[in-house]
């Protein structure tokens, strides 16, 4: 009866640490946090009522700015100037047990051509 309390109770816990490590908020990007990737944008796209999505040409990752068309970005214009430009993007370290399903990552800073898009950077 001992271990079945042990045993019931261990997975209890191992499934609360998981949870709570797939379900813990992005961290704020500051320059310590955040890696670089470099591309052409392929696509522009709006997730929901307020976040915009990039894909670059060949990679197979979703670039996510949440709640960028409140943070003075306009969709139309980035749908119709971004597409074919080369841009250099910073998207916060994070890391979920989901990771290896989910290809979603969060941009804190977008260039092209020396000229800062976007910034999330504090």
């Amino acid at each position: 009866m001992l271990v079945k309390k042990i045993v019931i109770t261990s997975i209890f816990f191992s499934l609360m640490i998981t949870l709570a490590l797939v379900f813990r908020p992005v961290p704020y990007a500051s320059p310590e946090n955040t890696m670089k990737t470099f591309g052409t944008i392929e696509k522009v796209f709006k997730a929901g009522e307020h976040g915009v999505v990039f894909t670059l040409e060949g990679d197979d990752r979703l670039f996510y700015i949440d709640q960028g068309l409140k943070r003075g970005l306009h969709f139309t214009s980035l749908q119709e100037e971004l597409p074919g430009k080369s841009v250099d993007i910073y998207y916060v370290k994070y890391w979920t047990p989901i990771d290896p399903l989910s290809k979603v990552k969060h941009i804190s800073k977008v260039n092209m051509n020396s000229i800062t898009l976007y910034s999330a950077i504090k």
